[in-house]
């Protein structure tokens, strides 16, 4: 049996509080559970306090057997920020931007380079997307025709170095489809439409919902996950599109990225975001799969932020 958990984005102590909620014990190696094993659904990098204390807890479960990754959008955006391509040049551009969104990992990383490239090292190794018998896990947006692309093109399913360079390199279908798995599916905001993100950027385009048609609905009907306010009449035929939806009769996916707060959990029978936001004031989420193929409510586990206590 699994324990599927959300983003976890630096909140180790929270983390070990769910783990411990959830019947995992502390031992030498790690937690550890006797009868179930702990699947993380990425971002685990940036936002929060204690970085690499999230990423330690994280490996040592991995690498002892007792726990599933796989990578998120956070983890790829450090990545290719922290490699180069063949000409020396970064493929992540070191701007304000881009620093910004990973600055709580930069400035952790900065003061240990050998824990840096030893976690860098372990999250190239991490899988893009896991696919198990009776469900799938994947960081923002299951699509088939991506995970197609991928296990042709990247049969090892990492985010290795050279991958990571023939895409941003190519800056074709693959890279579009490892951005759509990792970022989720996007619409496109009109040009007189214009928007800023939690960090104050510009955005041009915004969240949807992956497994809804978008005919017929307004901007804010189609929104997931987004922190900003959409205008909410009906989307004009001319922008919209049809959309590959996952079907209602395959598999669970689960998934984290959307930083749903309260309004992390089943959004289908068969689909789970268990992003309740918990670096932005939400929850820890988890889900507790015990072989139902329909998902069900009671399998849902909110931890809230716990907070350091100050020292007097």
């Amino acid at each position: 049996m699994y324990d599927i958990i959300g983003d976890i984005h630096g909140e180790a102590l929270t983390l070990e509080h769910m783990l411990l909620s959830l019947g995992y014990a502390e031992g030498e190696e790690g937690f550890f559970h006797q009868e179930r094993k702990a699947i993380f659904v990425g971002d685990f990098m940036d936002r929060g306090p204690e970085i690499m204390r999230g990423l330690s807890i994280v490996k040592k479960m991995v690498d002892h057997g007792n726990a599933y990754a796989i990578v998120g959008n956070h983890e790829l955006n450090v990545l290719a920020y922290y490699t180069k391509d063949e000409d020396g040049i970064y493929l992540r551009e070191h701007n304000l931007k881009n620093r910004t969104q990973i600055k709580k990992s930069y400035e952790e990383f900065k003061t240990d380079n050998v824990k840096r490239k030893k976690y860098l090292k372990w999250l190239r190794s991490l899988p893009i997307y896991l696919e198990l018998d009776d469900f799938r896990v994947i960081h923002a947006c299951w699509d088939h025709d991506a995970i197609k692309l991928l296990k042709k093109e990247n049969p090892e399913n990492r985010l290795s170095k050279p991958f990571l360079r023939q895409i941003y390199f190519e800056r074709g279908k693959l890279f579009k489809a490892t951005m759509l798995l990792l970022k989720g599916r996007e619409f496109s905001l009109p040009g007189d439409l214009v928007l800023k993100d939690g960090y104050g950027f510009k955005r041009t385009a915004y969240r949807i919902k992956w497994w809804e048609p978008m005919n017929g609905k307004s901007f804010e009907d189609i929104s997931y996950g987004n922190r900003f306010h959409l205008p909410n009449y009906t989307i004009p035929d001319q922008l919209c599109y049809d959309i590959p939806l996952y079907p209602t009769d395959e598999k669970p996916v689960f998934f984290g990225h959307y930083c749903m707060n309260e309004k992390a959990g089943i959004v289908r029978d068969n689909l789970c975001c268990v992003d309740g936001c918990v670096a932005n004031g939400g929850s820890l989420v988890a889900y507790r799969w015990n072989g139902s193929v329909k998902l069900q409510q009671e399998g849902l586990i909110r931890v809230e932020r716990v907070k350091k206590s100050r020292v007097l």
